[in-house]
């Protein structure tokens, strides 16, 4: 009985301190700086080498362009415009 107690509190000690690290990690943003995200009209799919300034359908995958309402904006961290 002590044995199986002590085995769940290992695994319980181990299983959290696994949760809290994984957590902490931040994955890095995708860079956006092609014409695939900068165009006024984007494939919604961001397929590589789309995107125009006139509406239209992507070359890649057919999707229609859909309005970039974010085209011109600079983004930094903390502030837009």
């Amino acid at each position: 009985m002590k044995f199986l107690r002590l085995a769940l509190l290992s695994l319980s000690l181990s299983s959290m301190a696994l949760s809290f690290t994984a957590c902490g990690s931040e994955t890095p943003e995708t860079e956006q700086t092609g014409k695939e995200y900068t165009s006024a009209y984007v494939c919604p799919m961001h397929c590589e080498g789309s995107g125009s300034d006139q509406p239209g359908k992507c070359p890649s995958c057919g999707m229609d362009y859909v309005k970039n309402d974010s085209a011109g904006e600079h983004h930094e961290e903390g502030h837009t415009h």
